[in-house]
């Protein structure tokens, strides 16, 4: 059985690995578990997690499941070519879970001014860009410069 529990689990903020949530899932025990995720983890096969999300990256379009804690800490992700092929994933890890998913309808904007907070202080002081919008981010005294103001 999923794991379950005892407070409710609050939905995901609009981000998770600086991807879109689109749908979530809290497990419980009308949701079985078939032992097996095939997703590994420090060389370790990852199990039971009270909550799922699909998510959509911003750059490359691809879709996410990640397994979550219920806090939504990420512990594991596979990549798929859309939501309907996350939802089968999920499907064949997690009997009956295809009733669970909740969609967050959180838009592009919202998840824009989610990350703009979240990387508050940290953007490049020449471009604005977020570090989830470049490569790579060097910090210059108190402030950052992006990989491509940088060069």
């Amino acid at each position: 059985m999923a794991q379950v529990s005892a407070t409710p689990t609050p939905p995901p903020p609009p981000a998770l690995y600086c991807a879109r949530v689109l749908q979530y899932a809290v497990l419980n025990d009308e949701v079985e578990f078939s032992g097996r995720t095939l997703l590994f983890v420090d060389g370790r096969e990852l199990g039971a997690v009270p909550c799922l999300a699909i998510c959509e990256e911003r750059k490359s379009g691809r879709v996410l499941l990640l397994h979550c804690t219920s806090d939504w800490t990420v512990l594991g992700c596979s990549a798929h070519k859309s939501v309907v092929d996350a939802q089968v994933r999920a499907e064949r890890i997690y009997r009956s879970i295809s009733s669970r998913w909740v969609n967050t309808n959180v838009s592009p904007e919202t998840f824009a001014a989610y990350l703009d907070e979240l990387f508050d202080g940290q953007q490049c002081r020449m471009c604005g860009k977020r570090p989830d919008e470049v490569e790579s981010m060097t910090q210059d005294g108190s402030t950052w410069v992006c990989d491509t103001c940088s060069g």
